[in-house]
């Protein structure tokens, strides 16, 4: 018997050390692989350790305040997870329950493993970001370690060109993953990818040896994986394309797999409607852009759009240049189907799928490419349901492992037998092009990580990529005033509230109606007088506010400035603002007599204001006070015809 046939009889007598086949190769065992694969291990592990080791020195950006630095809950240690688990995950950061994106959040196991770093260490920004890439390097072993079970290589096939080592080195690699590693509050992605994928683990040990308690560990990962990411539940269409793809289960396989993971799925949306009271979709309607940035926007249009951002998420995993953390209005336009780029993206979308479904049968790796990714980024997409932004990199980190099978498969299970005999395959181009797509990557990923060393650091990077974001500029005009707050000299603090306004002004070009960046503009010419002391320019700041949509501020200060500055400017800013515009133009009756009243306070006898008054109230339907306000503004000035017609008027509406 020669060894090949031995083999064969193993296989007969002793099949859990043979748990797949691949249809190019023959079996090898999986019985002591990390011991057979230290090295290619090492190699997965240990380059994202050192990729991204410069982030242990990275502060805590964007929502980080939410789940750990200013969460209140994560800041009582062990005794804050009950309530970590009992509430919305933004509710340790908000005083009371609000949404603020589209969708309730129930994401409670992040945020415990949180508490829990907060017990030991306090607020340590460098413990956290070590914690986060510890679990992605981790993250790299347990991809390397499943793919090898369901497409274990030849026996004579080298580990540097094994499809297992080769996704998992890329996906590590892959520069648009830096967000969730950096970003502290990624690793609500990473637990979810990472227990999720093993999930697929346990599974596949149940099926090779049907150990039932293999089956409840699986379950019970896919739970925790829920708790750490809703999208996690996409795994309910992962488990059987995989099944199907790289194993030989059989129907009753099927139904006790899915009948445990939709039993640990049942469990979760129980505890999250308990919670939160909804599934996915808030019951609050949202109506502002940067919660619903389809808002005013047709059917047509929208999905139009949503197109176009799924073909940026293609463009992206080919070439992820250039990054960035902000795709909010209007940084993707809205477009039409009439636009080539929503045109190209469906006809790539429909090969796709087109592919995939001529394939299915044939079990091909691209195929189930192909599907693996349609699947997990169908949650994210705005398809089914909004998501609160047009797209995220992000997004991405779940779906990407699909392309770097896809691109392990190209390159060394297509390309090295273009040129050569079936049986003598060249491998050299493919190694090459390897190492010359991971260089690309480590360059660009280490590129990219100084953009999250703090605050100021990612809003810069984001305005130079994202120049089409109003939140993207707006963030930049925050972080600039909160410097000039900070800053004791002057002209230095002066310099920063200018550079403020050029960003906030760029914000309110895109979206004119941005009530953040209205406030912020309204701030930011409230310090500069306070500099410059120049009155003309600040009136005429708060004009251009009021002609967008009312701020509260604006109403403050002008009551600070009444008692303070000249009589006669202030005067004719409310006539110009109160009766003009908000009055004739915009019919904001109510805020009208507001400003009105405002001028009135400073001086009460002022023949225009009364005047003024009398018209806008006579406009709002309350006759009585415009023929009130009408006899004051008459003794004001006898000579107002104006003022005599409208009493007039305001005798024969109000019956007087």
């Amino acid at each position: 018997m020669n060894k090949h046939s031995h083999k064969k009889s193993v296989r007969k007598k002793d099949p859990k050390k043979y748990p797949g086949k691949h249809k190019s190769g023959k079996i090898i065992e999986q019985t002591h692989f990390w011991k057979d694969n230290l090295f290619p291990a090492l190699i997965v592990f240990v380059i994202p350790l050192l990729l991204y080791a410069s982030t242990v020195s990275f502060d805590y950006v964007l929502d980080d305040k939410m789940v750990i630095s200013e969460n209140k809950f994560v800041k009582e240690g062990f005794s804050g997870i009950k309530d970590i688990f009992s509430n919305d995950s933004f509710d340790g950061y908000l005083d009371t329950r609000k949404t603020l994106v589209a969708g309730a959040r129930y994401r409670p196991l992040s945020i415990a493993t949180f508490a829990v770093e907060y017990e030991f260490f306090g607020l340590n920004p460098g413990i956290t970001h070590f914690i986060n890439i510890l679990l992605y390097a981790l993250t790299g072993l347990i991809v390397f370690r499943v793919l090898t079970l369901f497409l274990p290589k030849k026996k004579s096939t080298k580990w540097y060109i094994s499809l297992s080592f080769i996704t998992a080195l890329l996906f590590m690699l892959h520069p648009l993953h830096t967000e969730v590693v950096a970003n502290i509050k990624g690793r609500d992605d990473i637990l979810s990818f990472l227990l999720a994928f093993g999930t697929l683990f346990y599974i596949h040990r149940y099926i090779t040896n049907k150990k039932f308690f293999k089956l409840i560990l699986a379950a019970f990962l896919f739970f925790l994986a829920l708790l750490a990411k809703e999208s996690s539940i996409t795994y309910l269409a992962v488990v059987p394309l995989t099944l199907y793809f790289f194993t030989k289960a059989r129907r009753k396989h099927y139904m006790a797999v899915m009948l445990l993971l939709f039993a640990g799925t049942f469990i979760y949306f129980r505890i999250r409607v308990n919670v939160l009271g909804t599934v996915f979709s808030s019951p609050e309607e949202y109506t502002s852009i940067m919660n619903n940035p389809f808002l005013g926007t047709s059917f047509s249009e929208k999905y139009a759009t949503i197109m176009y951002t799924l073909g940026l998420y293609i463009k992206l995993l080919f070439f992820p240049h250039p990054l960035t953390h902000d795709y909010y209005p209007y940084q993707i336009p809205i477009i039409g189907w009439i636009d080539w780029r929503s045109l190209v993206s469906l006809i790539v979308y429909l090969g796709i799928i087109i592919y995939g479904v001529m394939t299915y049968k044939k079990k091909r790796i691209l195929a189930w490419s192909v599907f693996y990714f349609l699947i997990t980024i169908s949650i994210v997409s705005n398809i089914f349901f909004p998501i609160g932004t047009f797209m995220n990199e992000r997004f991405l980190y779940m779906p990407s492992i699909a392309f770097c099978l896809f691109l392990a498969f190209i390159l060394f299970e297509k390309l090295p037998f273009l040129f050569h005999n079936q049986k003598k395959p060249k491998y050299a181009l493919s190694v090459f092009l390897v190492l010359v797509i991971m260089i690309g990557y480590s360059v660009k990923t280490v590129s990219r990580l100084p953009a999250w060393k703090d605050t100021l650091s990612l809003n810069r990077a984001a305005v130079k990529v994202s120049t089409n974001s109003a939140r993207a500029n707006n963030f930049m005009s925050v972080i600039l005033y909160q410097k000039g707050l900070e800053e004791e000299d002057t002209q230095k603090r002066a310099d920063l509230f200018n550079e403020a306004t050029t960003y906030v002004d760029r914000a309110l070009v895109i979206y004119p109606y941005y009530k953040d960046a209205l406030k912020m503009k309204a701030g930011i010419a409230g310090k500069l007088y306070q500099i410059d002391r120049d009155l003309d320019k600040l009136l005429t700041k708060f004009y251009e506010i009021l002609e967008s949509r009312h701020v509260s501020f604006v109403d403050t200060y002008m009551e600070y400035l009444n008692p303070r500055e000249d009589k006669e400017k202030l005067l004719s800013f409310y006539h110009r603002a109160g009766f003009q515009l908000l009055g004739l133009e915009k019919k904001d009756y109510a805020l009208a007599v507001r400003y009105l009243n405002f001028g009135l306070q400073i001086s009460p006898e002022d023949p225009q204001l009364l005047e003024d008054l009398a018209v806008v109230y006579f406009m709002s339907g309350d006759y009585k006070k415009s023929l009130e306000t009408g006899k004051k503004a008459l003794q004001a000035n006898p000579d107002s015809e104006n003022v005599q017609e409208y009493i007039k008027k305001a005798e024969v509406a109000s019956g007087g």
